[in-house]
């Protein structure tokens, strides 16, 4: 789909499918052209870059995309591969590319699939001729200010999410969390990746650098390139609480091996006495008084006492729980049960 966007010399602002007289807007030095080319196939590309007179080297870009936010100057344009944000599914990030061709008289830009951004800025240039006025530079900024405004509800959603998993790994650390914890540390990754370049695309062009950025409208490219060293902040912030959740989890899962280790020696402490009562009395030797009743008993009776005695001083000395000392009968049975 393309749509067309002319704000003739005359004060005229026209939208359509698209323009026949292409060429004689162009050949018009008052006249501001703004072409949008949505999910174009590469024929169509390639015939909108020879009515244009573009580079092939930007052609080659239209068609292949996945490339890295950057700028590049050529004789009569400068180009501009720009990536927004449209949301957080899962572990993927996704994300569009826009590529943007700008002159003094004209900006063209190239994306698959439909942006918001794109959209309401055309809606708001078609209905308000003011932007129009001001140039096709200053159409580019109400474009990159739409486009990096998107970024911040996605990351507050990787915030929430970073900070539901921070709750998650101290209240249960189990496996699927360190897994949920990658996921969200290579979202970080793929974001930093996508910020850290734009970022110096628009410090570029508001430095007035090029020759197609009005002077008036490199003040306002200033303000895009605040907001995504505000966004770079934000992401470097997520990193290292991604890597304080990991650590989290990892000391949970060490805590947590801790506790079970312990919990095993006080049951093997608890045994040591029965088993050398048993191995004791075991022994075939004559001098044992196997026929003397009373100490079969009193034997029995230490082996059930003593294993009682033990486990109800471990459990008043905190050893059996994290939480809080054992302190009576009722409470070690209702432990027990737990334990079951």
């Amino acid at each position: 789909m393309r749509r067309v966007l002319v704000r003739h010399s005359d004060g005229r602002v026209e939208t359509a499918a698209d323009v026949g007289a292409l060429a004689e807007v162009l050949r018009d030095p008052g006249a501001v052209l703004w072409v949008d080319a949505e999910g174009e196939p590469a024929e169509a590309l390639e015939a909108l870059a020879a009515q244009f007179e573009l580079h092939p080297v930007t052609l080659e870009d239209f068609v292949h995309r996945n490339q890295r936010p950057k700028i590049e100057e050529f004789d009569q344009y400068v180009f501009l591969a720009i990536h927004a944000l449209r949301a957080l599914r899962g572990d993927e990030l996704e994300t569009d590319e826009l590529h943007v061709v700008l002159t003094h008289h004209y900006l063209l830009t190239v994306h698959d699939r439909p942006l918001d951004a794109v959209q309401r800025t055309f809606d708001r240039c078609a209905t308000d001729p003011r932007p129009l006025q001001n140039g096709t530079s200053f159409v580019l900024y109400l474009l990159s200010d739409a486009v990096v405004d998107g970024y911040f509800p996605v990351l507050d959603a990787l915030g929430d999410e970073i900070d539901s998993l921070e709750d998650a790994v101290v209240e249960a650390p189990a496996r699927a969390r360190m897994q949920r914890i990658f996921e969200v540390k290579r979202v970080v990754v793929h974001l930093r990746k996508i910020v850290s370049p734009q970022r110096e695309v628009y410090n570029a062009l508001s430095r007035r650098d090029y020759p197609y950025i009005d002077a008036r409208t490199a003040v306002y490219f200033r303000d895009v390139h605040d907001h995504l060293v505000r966004a770079f902040e934000i992401i470097d912030s997520y990193r290292d609480l991604v890597g304080n959740t990991l650590e989290a989890y990892l000391a949970s899962i060490s805590n947590r091996l801790g506790q079970v280790m312990k919990q095993l020696t006080v049951i093997a402490t608890i045994f040591m006495p029965l088993a050398f009562l048993t191995g004791f009395f075991g022994m075939n030797f004559t001098r044992i008084p196997y026929d003397r009743p009373w100490l079969l008993a009193m034997v029995l009776a230490m082996m059930m006492v003593l294993p009682a005695a033990m486990l109800f001083f471990f459990a008043r000395s905190g050893w059996l729980t994290d939480d809080r000392r054992i302190t009576s009968w009722a409470r070690l049975w209702a432990w027990l049960r737990r334990r079951r």
